[in-house]
Formats: structure tokens, C-alpha cells, sequence
């Protein structure tokens, strides 16, 4: 059995990348990214991500979820390139300037630390543009599903015959699969020192979803990757320091889990530091080389994962700051990533960026968010951000 017929149905289903790697394989990488895991939750660095820890056995043993597996398939779907739509600042980084947020809505940088003037749009990370990539991605693993089941002749297992009792199981990022070791596995990237899987062509702005099979499917070549070798680029770019160490993330510090993860309040260290950033980070991505300029290699093969499929690279500050309920966040962003940190989430995203922004014209906004809202969390960052724009 070759996987010929297979890599020609990945390709039409429009992913960028993938491979296939044993389940043995699999295992021993496991093993090793098992004790690293530990040794990271020990340090406290998952925040209040509990989930990790609960899922953990599952995770890093993917026979729990399939008895019998043999194969993993990986597959790769790119969410954005090089170019640099929507790029975000901090006060103490410097900014590019965005090239699809409005030209007089750009803000100026004189020095690392003076804003002279304000874009009043908060900047979403590159992932959360377009649709929910779960929803998205979870479709097309379960039509590949199918057609493993409907195409490949099963030799190996008793009957022999095409399908019959061939099993799956399928998961993008939200199941208990340590999707990283997987593309890992796989040959589909290396480890970088900011904690994504990067491939060295196509850079690290891709989704990684995962197919489990009792088939046993040859495996694909793995290329000898390269490493970041001594830079430290996105080390030294991140803006809160969450970056401890070389591909060690302390959440607690992460802007990504903070304005998305985090269900509580930010603490008021980080909140300069998280500048226009509404909805996650890419800092860390955005200045590794194996992403700059990288553009002709990232095209978005799957639509819906397109900006304008979705939410775009900006949220006007004014539109978020005003809606009143959680019926209205629904209406608005059902179907895209938004949808995690619902209402309460999004409106203390806003009122921070909005705080960061230097533009007093949002105090009157912020002044109507304190009256409407019962939240006290709420409420606390609003009147932070009306301190700062008074200044």
C-alpha cells in the first residue's frame, strides 16, 4: 500500500501540509515531551489551564482514545503569511504599521515609550481572523475519515476487505492530543525557541489537526530539520518576558492566555504591555526568521480560514466597548474564535487597548461601559483605562 491516493485527497481537501508517521514512533516522542510537560506544570506555568493536567494521561497516551491505533496522520493548514496584516505594538516595542487598519487610524511611535497618536482599533491575532478553525478543520478530518473508510483496502486487519472495521479518531486542538509532538512526529516542523512547531519553508502560522487509525499506513520521509541555532529574536520581542526560556511559555505572563484563556482580571503589570492587542498575541511569531518574508509559501488554501471569512485583523474599540449583552456578542461573533472569551473576556480586552490608546474620545464610551455593566471586573478595567487617558 502506498499513500498516493491519500496525499492526492489531502491536497484537494485544501490542506497545506502533512504526514504520517507509526504509532511507535509517535510513542517514543511522547515519552520524552511527557517528562517535559511535567516538569512545566510543576513550575506553575500552565496558569489556571487545569485542563492540561486533567487531560494529561489521555494526552500523552493515544491509545486511550484509540485501543488498537497503528498510524497517526498530521496535517497542516496555514492561517496567515508574512505580510503582516494587522501587526501590533506594545510600549516597549516598536510598531509596523498596519496595512489593512484604516490609514488615519495608524498610530505613531517617537520613541519606545510615546504615543503621539492612536489607531481606535484593537488588533486580533493572525489564528482568530477567520472562522472557528475547530468547526472548520473537525469537517474535514471527518470527511477524510470517511474516505479512509470507503478507499483504502485494509489488508491488515482479519477480513481484508475496504473498510470494513477501520477505525478513527480524529481531533483539531481541542481533544487530548499533544498536537505539537504530533506535527513533530511527522516531520511536519521543529520545536522553535518560542514554542511552535515552525517549518522551515512555510513558517509557523498553521493549525495542526490529527487523525488516529488503526490502519497501518506506510510512513512519510522525514526531511532533517534545521533549529533557531543562537537567535533570540522572539525571546527578546515578547512583550511580558512569558518567554522564560528557550520554548518554555510561563502563561501567567503570555498576553495569548491573558486576553483569551484567562477568565479573571489582568493584572495591571501586564496591561501597557499588551498595547492594541484585543484578542492574542503573535510577537513572538512575527520576528522569526522562518516567517519574514516567507509570504509566497503561506498562501491560505482554505477559505474559510481567510480574514474575510471571519472577524478581520481589527475590532473597532467603539463597536466592542458598546454592546450591552451576551445576545449581541453571539450574533456578532458566533462561528469564529472570539466566541472563547465571550462577552465579559472581550469587553476587558477593550477597555485596555482602549486605556493604551491615547484617545480621549473613548472616555465618554468607557464612562457608558462602567454605568450598563453589573460586572466589577469590568468595570475595574474601565476605570483604569479612563486613569490613563486622563493623564
Amino acid at each position: 500500500m502506498d499513500n498516493s491516493k491519500l496525499e492526492q485527497f489531502i491536497k484537494e481537501q485544501g490542506w497545506s501540509a502533512y504526514g504520517v508517521v507509526s504509532f511507535e514512533n509517535v510513542s517514543k516522542n511522547l515519552k520524552k515531551h511527557e517528562s517535559v510537560f511535567q516538569e512545566w506544570v510543576d513550575k506553575g506555568f500552565e496558569a489556571d489551564m487545569d485542563y492540561l493536567k486533567r487531560m494529561k494521561n489521555d494526552r500523552f497516551h493515544p491509545e486511550n482514545k484509540l485501543v488498537d491505533v497503528k498510524s497517526v496522520i498530521v496535517l497542516g493548514a496555514i492561517y496567515s503569511d508574512s505580510d503582516g496584516n494587522g501587526k501590533s505594538y506594545s510600549k516597549s516595542n516598536s510598531y509596523s504599521k498596519s496595512k489593512s487598519c484604516d490609514e488615519k487610524n495608524t498610530i505613531t511611535i517617537t520613541n519606545t515609550n510615546t504615543l503621539t497618536s492612536f489607531n481606535s482599533k484593537g488588533v486580533i491575532a493572525r489564528y482568530a481572523r477567520g472562522k472557528d478553525y475547530h468547526k472548520v478543520l473537525k469537517k474535514k478530518l471527518i470527511e477524510l475519515s470517511d474516505w479512509l473508510k470507503n478507499n483504502l483496502q485494509t489488508t491488515n486487519l482479519p477480513t481484508g476487505q475496504a473498510g470494513y472495521n477501520l477505525q478513527t479518531y480524529c481531533s483539531v486542538d481541542s481533544g487530548p492530543t499533544v498536537d505539537r509532538v504530533l506535527a513533530e512526529s511527522a516531520g511536519l516542523g521543529f520545536f522553535g525557541k518560542n514554542s511552535c512547531i515552525i517549518n522551515p519553508s512555510r513558517g509557523s502560522y498553521f493549525f495542526i489537526a490529527s487523525i488516529y487509525t488503526n490502519l497501518e499506513l506506510p510512513e512519510t520521509s522525514n526531511k532533517r530539520m534545521p533549529n533557531c541555532g543562537n537567535c533570540q529574536k522572539c525571546i527578546k520581542n515578547c512583550p511580558t518576558g512569558a518567554l522564560v526560556a528557550p520554548g518554555v511559555v510561563n502563561a501567567q505572563k503570555c498576553i495569548s492566555y491573558l486576553t483569551i484563556e484567562n477568565k479573571g482580571g489582568i493584572p495591571e503589570e501586564f496591561r501597557h504591555k499588551i498595547g492594541n492587542r484585543i484578542f492574542g498575541c503573535d510577537a513572538c511569531q512575527e520576528i522569526c526568521p522562518f516567517n519574514v518574508g516567507r509570504a509566497h509559501h503561506q498562501e491560505i488554501t482554505i477559505d474559510s480560514l481567510k480574514s474575510d471569512y471571519g472577524v478581520g485583523e481589527c475590532l473597532n474599540l467603539k463597536e466592542i466597548l458598546s454592546i450591552k449583552s451576551d445576545k449581541e456578542f453571539v450574533e456578532r461573533f458566533a462561528g469564529t474564535p472570539l466566541m472563547r472569551a465571550k462577552k465579559r473576556g472581550l469587553l476587558r480586552n477593550a477597555c485596555i487597548v482602549a486605556g493604551n490608546s491615547g484617545n480621549k474620545e473613548l472616555i465618554p464610551v468607557l464612562e457608558m461601559v462602567i454605568k450598563r455593566e453589573s460586572d466589577e471586573m469590568i468595570k475595574e478595567h474601565a476605570e483604569w483605562a479612563i486613569r490613563n487617558l486622563s493623564k
